[in-house]
């Protein structure tokens, strides 16, 4: 988005604009009643694009590819390690936007692309960008200098993992097993040419 573009408040399916409401407050109910299994896949996509928009047209499948095409461009990779969980992180989000922007995320209105682009910049100094920090370091590889550092990070990044839920871990499962069934098969066609020649 360039600097001089406003926050966007419509999106166009076909011929309509559709007026919608993308306060951070809203995007996440929304998303929150994507990820339910619970629902039926119409009903959970009305109730979606209710959370954005007060009176849903009958086009809601289109009205919920614009807004998330607009919201979410790039789909990020399966295998990317998650660093962060709006529910679980919740209490250290608000105090980090409280300290480093003075934004009272219990009362002030945000839009989503607003909300993403400071939650991405927090500067250094708030728990928040502490505990993002333990999550994203890499473990260093072993010497007989580091056990100590090592043990600690272990330990660090075990208090404050983000906690999957069962679908996230059987998705991991899934691309975890992919990724496997891939490489035995990249095997096996070496394994053939090798014995043509």
């Amino acid at each position: 988005m360039r600097l001089q573009e406003r926050l966007p408040d419509r999106v166009c399916v076909g011929e309509r604009v559709y007026k919608v409401d993308l306060d951070f407050r809203n995007v996440l109910n929304m998303l929150d009643v994507l990820a339910r299994d619970d629902l039926m896949p119409d009903a959970r996509t009305w109730l979606a694009v209710r959370c954005v928009m007060k009176h849903p047209p009958k086009n809601v499948d289109g009205v919920l590819l614009a807004v998330r095409a607009m919201l979410f461009p790039k789909q990020k990779s399966p295998d990317k390690k998650k660093l962060t969980d709006f529910g679980q992180d919740a209490d250290m989000i608000r105090a980090a936007f409280l300290q480093s922007y003075h934004i009272n995320l219990w009362r002030d209105k945000l839009h989503w692309m607003e909300f993403t682009a400071l939650l991405s910049c927090l500067p250094e100094g708030s728990r928040y960008t502490e505990v993002i920090g333990i999550r994203s370091r890499p473990m260093p590889k072993a010497t007989k200098y580091n056990a100590e550092e090592r043990q600690w990070l272990a330990q660090a990044k075990a208090a404050y993992a983000v906690r999957l839920t069962d679908k996230e871990r059987e998705n991991l499962y899934q691309s975890s097993m992919h990724r496997t069934a891939e490489s035995l098969l990249a095997l096996a066609k070496r394994g053939e040419n090798t014995n043509g020649k």
